[in-house]
């Protein structure tokens, strides 16, 4: 049998069924191969983005354990000169820097209240617990406005980098 099909005054030359079978059958191979291309392209794209927020998390991660260094050594020492400098180093660049890292540690932070106390006590603002580490203008007075949370911010932000950064392991499994 022969299917022909045939529009308002035109006329096409009928085709087999094999013949349209075969057809539909390269139109679905190729489709499937273009699924399988796209499925392709979007994991590079995850991985990619992926590899790029691990990289961020590491950079980030530096600063941050720079940070902790000069709170703690101040905490036992006092607000060294060289101590200052690696406070306001590090909190310059945890202000720049954090807003991206924030999207997503966020998820993964436990709140305290204190945290906003602090923050709005040195920048008028609430902030969360990393944002308090770096809220007071010099390391000076961090020491002189301490709450007696810094311990519990430091676990809480370290817990927090530690459960984003699992995250990410399991997100460059997949």
């Amino acid at each position: 049998m022969r299917i022909g099909a045939h529009a308002a005054g035109t006329q096409r030359t009928p085709v087999s069924l094999p013949t349209l079978l075969r057809r539909l059958r390269n139109r679905i191979q190729i489709s499937v191969r273009s699924s399988a291309i796209e499925r392709e392209n979007a994991q590079t794209a995850v991985a990619d983005a992926v590899k790029q927020r691990q990289d961020q998390l590491v950079e980030f991660y530096r600063v941050y354990e720079d940070l902790v260094e000069a709170l703690c050594d101040a905490a036992q020492y006092g607000p060294t000169p060289a101590l200052e400098r690696t406070y306001a180093r590090s909190r310059t660049w945890m202000r720049e820097n954090y807003a991206p890292v924030r999207r997503y540690v966020i998820a993964y932070l436990r709140y305290a209240t204190e945290d906003a106390v602090t923050s709005m006590d040195h920048r008028g603002e609430a902030a969360d617990a990393f944002e308090a580490l770096v809220a007071a203008p010099d390391l000076f007075l961090f020491l002189k406005h301490d709450d007696g949370m810094m311990i519990s911010r430091l676990e809480r932000t370290r817990e927090a980098l530690n459960l984003y950064a699992g995250h990410l392991r399991q997100l460059a499994r997949v």
